[in-house]
């Protein structure tokens, strides 16, 4: 079996395609990397450290809309000079970009938008009607739970995690990697004529198929593996710096229904992505077992990733273009979305994130799929 999966994996690794896209990931990071830090050069600075000296003076303080008005006003002051000091450049651009957060962000729950203190009104007004045995009343009232729990929001030096835990960046790398690795595990063999004579053999019903399972599994970890190492190099260049800082104080995420840590997201994110790897992985497998066909599997595969969002746009009523849109597999490998909306599913009168509905629809389907694959795969050998 071992001498098997060695051999599946080396097929894999093989192709030229893969390799080149392994460097892609590389030249991307480092890429960054480098943009960094001409950036800071041209700006006469020496390093990150002095980055961080600038704006230690700032570490820690709440925000408000006042200071963050202050700290825009600033920033549009500075637009109108020529040449900006290192201090000056620091306070403008990198300092802003952490401090000038949404405060008070939009909470989605069903077809409206709710500031904090608007949902509160609203939630005492059901209250007050003795609707709390609505479905409404339920979801708003626990969205509400969640968000109070939140702390406020204070800046710290923390923007290389917006980058670095760049899930969104890294899905389109994961996805691609997995249709070019494994949508011809099956199909190959089939178009080069080779499956009868391997199905054949004493290994063909059985051990073959679970050795293909295993070693696309192993694939599919190595190179997600890789490409958030390579990611995480961005941070850990700065030594993780605000990896303690509360979620809703990273860009992009203000209005996250978590009252969690950076890190904690980062670690949620990276589990959750695994999860969505590995049921992709056994779904391209699957596609490759019943088309036989190398190029069929590939665009198969590929629709199936990304053809959800695009479908939603088509769907003739609202809720289940939100359903296509939410409950597919790009939105899980590329997890941002997961932390950062207050979608609920009404599942028996209990409202669920859509965020926890997707997760565990996935880990469910995960033997589903690798049994679907062993039966027809034992079939096929027949």
């Amino acid at each position: 079996m071992i001498e098997l999966i060695k051999f599946e994996i080396g097929k894999i690794f093989s192709k030229k395609v893969v390799w080149v896209l392994l460097l892609a990931v590389l030249w991307s990071m480092g890429s960054s990397i480098y943009r960094d830090a001409r950036v800071l050069k041209f700006n006469n600075i020496k390093n990150k450290e002095q980055v961080q000296q600038i704006v230690a003076p700032y570490e820690g303080e709440v925000l408000t809309k006042e200071r963050i008005k202050i700290r825009e006003d600033y920033e549009k002051k500075l637009r109108k000079k020529d040449n900006l000091s290192p201090e000056e450049f620091v306070l403008s651009s990198i300092l802003n970009f952490d401090y000038t957060l949404d405060i008070d962000p939009d909470y989605v729950i069903g077809d409206k938008e709710y500031k904090k203190s608007e949902l509160k009104k609203d939630l005492d007004k059901l209250k007050q009607e003795g609707k709390t045995d609505t479905f409404t009343y339920k979801n708003m009232e626990y969205i509400y739970n969640l968000i109070d729990k939140k702390e406020a929001q204070t800046y710290h030096y923390k923007m290389e995690w917006n980058y670095g835990a760049d899930f969104q960046r890294m899905a389109p790398f994961l996805s691609i990697l997995v249709i070019v690795g494994i949508a011809t595990i099956f199909s190959s063999d089939y178009q080069n004529n080779t499956a009868s004579l391997v199905l054949s053999s004493k290994f063909g019903k059985n051990k073959l198929i679970i050795s293909k399972i295993l070693s696309s599994l192993v694939f599919s970890t190595i190179i997600f593996a890789f490409v958030n190492c390579v990611f995480l190099s961005y941070i850990a260049l700065d030594k993780f710096k605000g990896w303690n800082q509360a979620l809703n104080s990273l860009k992009y995420l203000e209005a996250t229904p978590y009252n969690i840590t950076v890190i904690q997201y980062y670690i949620r994110g990276l589990m959750f992505s695994f999860i969505g790897i590995i049921l992709f992985t056994l779904l391209v497998m699957l596609i490759s077992l019943l088309v036989k066909n190398n190029i069929l599997s590939m665009l198969i595969s590929l629709g199936i990733y990304s053809a959800p969002v695009f479908i939603s746009s088509f769907m003739p009523t609202k809720q289940l273009a939100i359903i296509f849109r939410q409950l597919n597999l790009e939105e899980l490998i590329s997890v941002e979305a997961l932390f950062r909306n207050t979608d609920t599913y009404n599942i028996f009168g209990t409202p669920v994130l859509y965020a926890n509905l997707l997760v565990t629809i996935s880990v469910i389907l995960i033997p589903i799929v690798a049994y679907t694959i062993i039966h027809f795969g034992k079939k096929q050998a027949i």
